[in-house]
């Protein structure tokens, strides 16, 4: 006899071994969230009482105004009814019911499943979006992917964010984990990268779990990294399998047994080791295939890794933000034949973004898309355990050919001229002071002259407004050769949880400074909010439409008060939105005047002024 529970276990399994189930909330016929459980008061099948879908998958940490309603039945006969009216006997009907009440609040993907294997699964798909009258039905037939799932509510920001988040959680999880094993921080990443990297061998993935020694398992790696830098031609190969077998000097590659933190007894170091792949093989490899995914993956491990570690935040590695990265692609206005080249790339942030955009605008142009990959990405990178990150992360990203330099960005200027850049993105290393940092944008400016080309980099706040001799030296070059464009005030805290205050400035390549107005914005609020474990997100799905104000008003070089100004500058004035603008009282309330007034009674407090 057909037996519901067995058809509920098909569609549980499916969701839990989805490589993004740990990035959604996933609820069994009740839910604890308050909108849901008031929309479904007056849902059952049956009547008037409370509805109980089988599942109901929201997304707290993509968007909070979707989700996923399933129902289930044993039969594949009692999948669906002529007319769609009975909701209690047929899984299309019950969902559709549940459907229609959570669309007064959410926008909804309803799944109707039924059936007793897999092989003979009957699965429908509907769309019922917030407060419309009735469903699009879609033409997949079978269980889908939570990322080919969330593609349906057709809102890219989404997407990305969710799998962004996802990478997130994944990092923190790998990192307690590592840390259980006492691998120092600065060596987690090189793991992640060699192990990813092995995994994208074939013949890796296929044999890793039956070797029987950490020493066979480790040069099953390290082999199948070796093919992976040879196939993609990638410069300095020696130097990244150096980088690469540091990770041989950890315990767990030495020792026959190694203890965790959280256990009373060690453990066998291959059945470890072992686990970790499994991990990355089944949580984050499956997301290095999804199609056009522009995260930097290694860099967000990357991140998370050195998120409380103070002592790589004072050599001035500050990872810049992946809603950033795409900003830029934005502010340089890419078009399909652009070559962008970042001269200090880190993880490659900025060349994973840039790959991305690239290849939507090649759209289905297959010949585009591989010359994209093979010529139009370049970096240099002087730190050769980053430059490994950065040439990992492109070759995780199937680049074909990782054009990324591992060198001073000021000695390999011969190499990069060859590649003809037309646009450079970059976040200069903060530790090297305000001059320096400009003497890096210089250089990228240099880089793209001879093709006309434009410059986005994200530089410390300091660089535009501190009266220093060698730093006004620097600006004086710049606008004797260069146009200043715009210049964007950042989030304050746009870096959390390491302290640094930015400004993005845009140039272009030999057009006049002199009587050009200066475009500067005043982008302090993004949207984004910290939280625990997770850094800064964008919880309320408030990015996007700030983003298209913020490009709104640079495109059309507009004016509007506590956004934006033009002013003419030379290299003495001070770079910045706040220097020009006028403040826009029209916006100020009681609350404001109270908050502020709080702030300073406990500033003169706190600084014992107000004894």
């Amino acid at each position: 006899m057909a037996n519901e529970r067995i058809t509920e276990n098909i569609v549980r399994n499916h969701f839990k071994n989805d490589p993004l189930f740990k990035s959604v909330k996933f609820e069994e016929q009740k839910s604890y969230n308050k909108r849901v459980i008031d929309s479904l008061r007056h849902a059952s099948k049956g009547g008037d009482g409370v509805g109980k879908p089988e599942f109901i998958v929201s997304f707290p940490y993509g968007n909070i105004d979707y989700l996923l309603v399933i129902e289930c039945k044993a039969s594949t006969g009692s999948h669906r009814s002529d007319k769609l009216d009975k909701p209690k006997d047929y899984a299309v009907d019950g969902v559709l019911r549940y459907a229609k009440a959570l669309s007064r609040e959410f926008d909804v993907v309803a799944i109707a499943v039924s059936g007793q294997t897999e092989s003979e699964l009957e699965v429908s798909h509907f769309l019922w979006k917030k407060r419309e009258k009735t469903f699009d039905e879609k033409l997949d037939k079978k269980l889908l992917s939570i990322n080919d799932y969330i593609k349906l509510f057709d809102n890219e920001q989404f997407a990305e964010k969710l799998k962004y988040s996802n990478i997130v959680l994944k990092a923190i999880e790998l990192n307690e984990e590592y840390n259980n094993y006492s691998v120092p921080e600065q060596d987690r990443n090189t793991m992640v990268s060699v192990i990813l990297l092995s995994l994208l061998h074939n013949p890796f993935r296929e044999s890793y779990l039956s070797e029987t020694s950490v020493k066979s398992l480790g040069d099953s790696m390290i082999k199948s990294v070796e093919n992976a830098l040879a196939l993609n031609e990638v410069r300095y190969r020696e130097a990244m399998i150096n980088e690469f077998k540091k990770i041989f000097l950890q315990p767990v590659f030495i020792h026959e047994k190694i203890k965790s933190k959280r256990e009373k007894e060690p453990k066998n170091s291959l059945e470890v080791l072992k686990e970790m792949v499994i991990y990355l093989h089944k949580n984050v490899y499956p997301l290095i295939n999804m199609e056009d995914t522009g995260f930097d993956v290694l860099g967000q491990f990357y991140t998370e890794f050195i998120r409380y570690s103070a002592s790589q935040q004072k050599q001035g590695l500050v990872l810049t933000p992946f809603h950033i990265t795409d900003l830029f692609c934005d502010l340089a206005q890419l078009n399909v034949n652009d070559v962008i080249y970042d001269p200090c790339c880190g993880t490659a942030g900025f060349l994973v973004s840039g790959m991305k955009r690239l290849l939507t605008l090649a759209g289905n142009d297959d010949t585009r898309k591989q010359r994209i990959r093979k010529k139009q990405l370049v970096g240099v990178e002087m730190r050769p355990t980053m430059y490994a990150y950065a040439c990992s992360n492109m070759l995780l990203k199937g680049d074909g050919k990782s054009n990324i330099y591992c060198g001073d960005c000021f000695q390999t200027v011969s190499e990069v001229r060859k590649h003809k850049p037309t646009v450079a993105f970059l976040n200069p290393p903060y530790d090297v002071g305000n001059a320096r940092q400009m003497e890096f944008v210089e250089h990228a400016l240099d880089m793209v002259a001879p093709q006309n080309g434009r410059v986005v980099a994200i530089v410390q706040m300091s660089c535009g407004i501190k009266d220093e001799k060698e730093l006004i030296a620097v600006k004086k070059r710049l606008l004797r050769k260069y146009r200043l464009k715009a210049v964007l005030s950042m989030p304050d805290d746009l870096f959390y949880p390491i302290g640094v205050v930015t400004s993005v400035m845009l140039f272009e390549a030999n057009k006049p400074n002199q009587g050009f107005k200066t475009w500067f914005g005043y982008f302090k609020t993004d949207g984004f909010e910290k939280r625990k474990h997770q850094g800064r997100i964008d919880v309320r799905d408030k990015f996007k439409a700030i983003k298209e104000r913020w490009l709104s008003a640079y495109k059309n070089s507009e004016e509007i008060a506590g956004l934006s100004v033009k002013q003419e500058v030379n290299a003495e004035d001070e770079w910045c939105a706040e220097a020009y603008m006028e403040t826009d009282y029209s916006k100020l309330n009681q609350a404001d005047f109270e908050r502020k007034l709080k702030d300073y009674v406990a500033f003169k407090f706190l600084t014992g002024d107000g004894q």
